[in-house]
């Protein structure tokens, strides 16, 4: 495995080469060419090549695979150049007879998203947590490792998570509403300080989800697949919330009557909600946002349920739940972005659930979108 002490570029270099080799098939070598290490790009001689490996199988195959090695993490909004890069120091000693060489980028740590990115570029990948996928057509190999998902080594920024309320809420706001928009236009719209949207668009701003004219400009874009990816893994429906579980004997459909009829500040979530739109399986549990569990249970006549209940009643991580709920046939919805993060890290079939929506929210995007209505 890698280390994530190894700063030196040299010591990457060897060090991805010993991880990807420990794992090839018996008989199978990879080799550092130790010539190839100051060697240059053929097509332009000022791009210098990192190193240059070759794969050898047992009958003799071979293939040369070009090495970029970056002593620190690679943003993914950076991946596209970086893959581009790479691809234009193409060399191989067999390239005259139409031979095409493998490419990997080596570094200290490559976040999901980076990786997500250059396996959609064609580029192999190691870094120092040992995180490895190492793909090379002929002669084939597939190498594939998990490491870290999050860096070991602090870095700088002043916000390291969307935990917590406060962060939360500027997430929701990013998901919910249709940029470009200013940092106080939407920290006016959300009720948030314009201090708090700033560090948390800092935050995704280095993973390419946030993009911005200028270090203080507008927000001129969001990738709201990507934030939900990245807010899902500092989010988990039932660590953040408060469950209580009850049963109503008669079913779900006598619950929803007498909730029409209660008076109580709630939202549905989950598959109740998500059915409505994006038809997945018939729902048998409900989870409804309240804010008090118990008082909202004593209205609506439900009782305890240790096990075999079939209402969940969810005291919320923050009262953002309750705001740009959606309503449809007299009940109150959460925000379809809000029961696509409770879906995704939900129990049962919540995240298959959640495909059906994303797929939904997909196609619909300028349905669901919110545009600003206030002004800065």
């Amino acid at each position: 495995m890698l280390r994530n002490n190894c700063i030196s570029e040299t010591r990457l270099i060897a060090t991805a080469a010993r991880a990807i080799g420990a794992r090839l098939p018996p008989r199978w070598r990879l080799l550092e060419r130790a010539e190839s290490v100051n060697a240059r790009s053929p097509r332009d001689v000022n791009r210098r090549i990192d190193a240059v490996w070759e794969i050898r199988a047992p009958d003799g195959r071979a293939s040369d695979i070009i090495v970029e090695v970056k002593s620190k993490p690679v943003e993914p909004r950076l991946v596209g150049n970086v893959a581009s890069q790479l691809k234009a120091k193409s060399y191989s000693r067999d390239e005259q007879l139409g031979a095409t060489p493998a490419f990997i980028l080596v570094s200290t740590y490559l976040s999901p998203l980076a990786r997500e990115r250059l396996v959609e570029a064609g580029i192999s990948y190691a870094d120092a947590t040992g995180n490895i996928r190492f793909v090379v057509n002929r002669p084939a190999v597939f190498i594939e490792t998990q490491g870290a998902d999050r860096n070991p080594v602090k870095d700088e920024r002043p916000l390291r998570s969307l935990k917590g309320g406060r962060a939360a809420r500027v997430a929701r706001g990013l998901f919910d509403y249709r940029p470009p928009f200013g940092i106080r236009e939407l920290a006016d719209e959300i009720a948030s300080s314009p201090a708090m949207v700033s560090r948390v668009a800092s935050l995704l701003e280095p993973d390419g989800i946030v993009t911005k004219a200028s270090p203080r400009g507008r927000i001129d874009s969001v990738d709201w697949e990507a934030l939900a990816r990245r807010w899902a893994s500092d989010y988990d429906f039932a660590a953040s919330n408060t469950l209580t579980t009850w049963l109503e004997p008669r079913g779900t459909r006598a619950l929803f009557v007498r909730l029409r009829e209660a008076g109580l500040q709630y939202s549905v979530t989950g598959s109740f909600a998500a059915y409505r739109v994006a038809p997945f399986a018939e729902p048998r549990l409900a989870t409804i946002y309240v804010d008090d569990p118990e008082t909202a249970a004593q209205s609506l006549g439900l009782r305890p349920a240790d096990t075999g209940g079939n209402i969940l009643l969810v005291r919320p991580f923050d009262p953002v739940v309750f705001e740009r709920t959606e309503s449809d046939s007299g009940f109150t919805y959460a925000r379809v972005t809000q029961v696509l993060l409770d879906l995704m890290t939900g129990p049962g079939r919540g995240p298959a659930e959640a495909e059906a929506l994303l797929e939904w929210m997909r196609e619909t995007e300028d349905r669901w979108k919110i545009p600003m209505t206030k002004s800065t």
